[in-house]
């Protein structure tokens, strides 16, 4: 059995949103809930990828300007605000599944499923970003180019 994908996930809850669309009689209510903390878990997720890869929002009109040692010390600076921006993630998230957990929340809607569950993929988003900067600063350090 192969990888499945967030696009696959997605295509299949509207494929199976699809078919109850069909029939009026039953209504599938749950669907738009999972979609949503679907598409934030994917978006959380991607966020990191995108940062590896490069392809994310960056203002560079004095960045670009700059060079050698001080070219360094600015792509170092970035990663640390990553770094720190993960870390401020990881933690709210922590506290609010802690939060949950507590006090056994549930989300409201038609699925109720314990509040700390669409909450999680947060934390492995924050994890990544965070390894991510470091990796960078790693390679800055060691003079490896980006």
């Amino acid at each position: 059995m192969g990888d499945v994908s967030g696009d696959d996930v997605m295509r299949m809850v509207e494929r199976r949103r699809g078919l109850h669309a069909l029939r009026p009689d039953s209504p599938l209510l749950w669907s738009d809930e999972v979609t949503g903390w679907a598409l934030v878990a994917m978006i959380s997720c991607g966020v990191a990828e995108a940062y590896r890869r490069g392809d994310h929002i960056a203002i560079d009109l004095l960045t670009d300007r700059l060079r050698g040692p001080s070219r360094a010390v600015q792509r170092v600076f970035a990663a640390l605000a990553v770094l720190v921006l993960s870390g401020v993630l990881f933690l709210s998230t922590w506290e609010a599944v802690e939060f949950f957990r507590m006090f056994g929340s549930y989300t409201t809607g038609h699925l109720e499923i314990p509040g700390w569950i669409p909450q999680a993929p947060l934390m492995l988003a924050a994890a990544m970003l965070a390894l991510v900067a470091l990796t960078r600063i790693l390679d800055a350090v060691a003079g490896r180019s980006q």
